[in-house]
């Protein structure tokens, strides 16, 4: 996890999917957001990666998520401020590009 003086976060973890389906992992976590205060403003889940995003007062949040080697998930959030969406936008591209398994499972 990364925060930095702004108040900006870049979190990545990895899991196992034990109980739950990964839409259903997506979907856990994205109701956990809202139920936060997020306004959830986008969604796309595919059987292999998931992405949302959403917007609670002047920060953005983005998060991403793959599924590999069958119940193994990655993801990626990341928060800034709204003023700087024009900035991030080329950053949360890239991040996006390039999540994906480094090799065989």
């Amino acid at each position: 996890m990364f925060h930095n003086p702004r108040g900006d976060i870049l979190a990545i973890w990895a899991s196992r999917l034990e109980e739950r389906s990964f839409a259903e992992e997506v979907e856990a976590r994205r109701r956990q957001d809202e139920d936060a205060g997020w306004d959830v403003t986008y969604e796309r889940v595919t059987d292999d990666w998931a992405s949302y995003s959403g917007v609670q007062d002047d920060q953005i949040r983005y998060v991403r998520a793959i599924r590999f080697c069958g119940n193994r998930t990655a993801f990626f959030l990341i928060d800034y401020a709204r003023s700087e969406k024009e900035g991030y936008d080329p950053l949360v591209t890239r991040m996006v590009r390039q999540m994906r398994p480094a090799g065989p499972c």
